[in-house]
């Protein structure tokens, strides 16, 4: 064998070299350009019609003194595509057997979302000042004028009226009001496909945050905006807030749910519900298989009280709880606001269909109480056909 003389040998590897990193730069620049391939980003499928009597409606709502902004109705589409996505991929991860969330879709088989052009400008609907309930009210009002009652249709508003992020459940008519800012629909925000969407959440230029002026990532203006349409829906299907693992969706979660969609770090599901509440969505209306439409009275809740006064210090409170369904209880949580500390889920059961349970329930705060503090417990109960009862105590921490 005839060995290359040394500065051949050389310049051939160079040679080599040189082609090696100029396919690098273009299997790189490549990259970039397709962000969302199969490879690195997944996307969510398209929407499609359920056919289920409980769905959510879609509304944009825009005040006299306020512009329509172009492209509002594929954005919708792009970010409930998302939404869905998650919906559909928690409950699967905790193990329960649903199609998914269903929205209106109008006769051209497209998602449909109403156009709601408002009777008054903007100040009308907040107040001045701000004022949070005035909002939804006045807006709920206005909408049911243009789009009819909304039984069986919890509402999920996009308004141009104010910065908010809210949400009202209505459960004896299974419905709701959940509002987010209009400003949500800018392009820079809310891309016009689902391949460009997920590519946002990945992006970190500049751009003015959602109803402000200061500049923020895109990737954390666009997670954040759309993440927080399933943490309002959520309130919805009964769940509260749940400050116990930083990655729950009704914590803030959501903020990092561009990695929901990269291949790496999905497996992981770095962004999700708590066990206890994707049991409250299961067993709503809204993705419940199987109940009893004739059955519409909620679970009575006949005692919620504190059975000893909350102590400075300790973390355990005893809570007396009494309960019944004539169908059948379903699962509950329990909420911790104040004390000292931020809404914290305390306790959560699955009561298995029991016509009735009472007793003495014991609740465990994140941290020790602290004296003086006012404490608020909140308790969400469904029974087994999707009807949700709430109850609140109102008390104070002793020293």
């Amino acid at each position: 064998m005839r060995f290359l003389p040394g500065s051949l040998l050389s310049a051939i590897v160079a040679l080599f070299l040189v082609l090696g990193l100029g396919l690098m730069a273009q299997l790189d620049r490549k990259k970039d350009s397709y962000p969302n391939d199969s490879q690195t980003l997944m996307t969510p499928p398209p929407l499609e019609d359920l056919g289920k009597d409980y769905k959510v409606r879609l509304v944009y709502f825009v005040p006299t003194d306020r512009e329509v902004k172009p492209g509002y109705r594929d954005k919708c589409e792009v970010l409930m595509r998302v939404v869905a996505d998650v919906y559909r991929r928690e409950m699967k991860a905790n193990r329960h057997q649903t199609r998914g969330l269903d929205f209106e879709f109008s006769e051209d088989g497209r998602l449909r979302v109403h156009l709601v052009k408002a009777k008054h400008p903007s100040t009308f609907y907040t107040g001045e000042p701000f004022d949070v309930d005035r909002l939804l009210n006045t807006q709920q009002q206005e909408i049911w004028e243009t789009t009819g009652y909304s039984r069986n249709r919890p509402t999920l508003v996009f308004s141009e009226a104010g910065a908010v992020a809210e949400a009202r459940p209505l459960p004896h008519v299974y419905s709701g009001l959940a509002c987010v800012s209009g400003d949500i629909f800018r392009d820079e925000v809310t891309a016009s496909t689902i391949e460009e969407q997920i590519s946002y959440f990945m992006d970190q230029t500049p751009v003015r945050k959602v109803a402000g002026e200061d500049e923020h990532p895109r990737n954390r203006e666009s997670q954040t905006s759309n993440g927080v349409l399933i943490h309002e829906l959520g309130h919805i299907f009964g769940m509260l807030h749940d400050t116990r693992d930083p990655r729950n969706i009704m914590m803030r979660g959501y903020d990092h749910l561009g990695q929901m969609f990269d291949h790496e770090t999905a497996p992981g599901r770095p962004v999700r519900f708590s066990p206890a509440h994707a049991r409250m969505a299961a067993v709503s209306r809204f993705f419940n298989e199987s109940f009893d439409k004739s059955d519409t009275k909620a679970p009575l809740i006949e005692e919620f009280k504190i059975a000893s006064p909350p102590k400075a210090g300790e973390k355990t409170v005893k809570l007396s709880l009494k309960m019944s369904d004539d169908k059948g209880l379903g699962p509950l949580v329990i909420l911790q606001r104040g004390g000292g500390q931020i809404d914290a889920l305390v306790r959560d059961l699955s009561l298995k269909s029991a016509r009735k349970r009472a007793g003495i329930l014991t609740v465990t705060a994140p941290r020790p109480l602290v004296a003086g503090q006012p404490v608020v417990y909140i308790v969400n109960l469904f029974d087994v056909n999707g009807n949700l009862s709430q109850s609140v105590i109102n008390s104070q921490v002793v020293p």
